[in-house]
């Protein structure tokens, strides 16, 4: 499913429980989510967990080093979770089994396939379109021994509340911006800024990557800009996932 330069493909990853891989100008992000049982926070007996982690793969740009993750790809986990609780978009209370004793955690993993720049507008379209293809296990418990019994089938699908899209700006002065930018186009800016945007005019998170100062009116312009991208992400990561179902 294609929309400028983006396309989305769920299912891309036959080991994970929900996967998508996203293609933005150059830039191919794959995300693949594996649902884990685990014990529910103590403070939020009734809920599970999300957990973001991005790996930006050596192979993917000649930027990249393998080993630890670099400060780019922790910077880049953080905001996903960070939007991902800001936008609300899962209720962690679908992932409660058993409160205060049983849960789900999805771990969201990403890997960089290949790097050209917009890399978080392609990480959420990713995390977006692989939580609304996965399917979990019914859980039961064995009335005798009181064992989780995880079904063979999957009936469970995530509702999202909402899907947020992202969009980046590489700003080249106070009035110059570049939409979706590519590597080298980012490598020149001053500054890049992503903005996020959970439904049509919901504004949901403002990320700003260098040193320069950004005028609000400049800030209103990429917002304003971002809801025709943002709204057209919906619809290509919508449809690809219904496409599948």
């Amino acid at each position: 499913m294609a929309m400028q330069g983006m396309v989305v493909n769920v299912g891309s990853v036959g080991t994970a429980d929900g996967s998508a891989a996203v293609l933005v100008g150059g830039t191919r992000v794959l995300c693949g989510i594996k649902a884990e049982l685990a014990s529910p926070p103590v403070d939020q007996p009734d809920r599970g967990y999300l957990v973001p982690n991005v790996n930006l793969a050596a192979l993917s740009s000649a930027t990249f080093r393998s080993g630890a993750p670099s400060e780019e790809a922790q910077a880049i986990s953080q905001w996903v979770d960070d939007v991902c609780t800001k936008s609300a978009m899962l209720d962690l209370k679908q992932l409660c089994i058993l409160p205060g004793k049983l849960c789900w955690v999805l771990y969201a993993d990403f890997t960089c396939v290949n790097y050209d720049g917009s890399l978080p507008q392609a990480c959420l379209a990713a995390l977006v379109a692989a939580l609304k293809s996965m399917r979990l296990r019914r859980i039961d418990l064995a009335e005798e021994t009181q064992q989780v019994v995880p079904s063979k089938d999957r009936p469970i699908s995530l509702t999202l509340q909402c899907c947020p899209a992202a969009v980046s700006f590489a700003l080249h002065g106070e009035e110059k911006s570049v939409c979706c930018p590519c590597g080298e186009e980012e490598n020149k800016a001053q500054c890049v800024v992503t903005v996020v945007s959970c439904d049509r005019e919901h504004l949901c998170d403002v990320m700003k990557l260098g040193g320069m100062a950004v005028k609000s009116s400049v800030l209103r312009q990429c917002y304003e800009e971002s809801l025709t991208y943002c709204e057209s992400i919906r619809k290509v990561v919508n449809k690809a996932c219904s496409s599948r179902a």
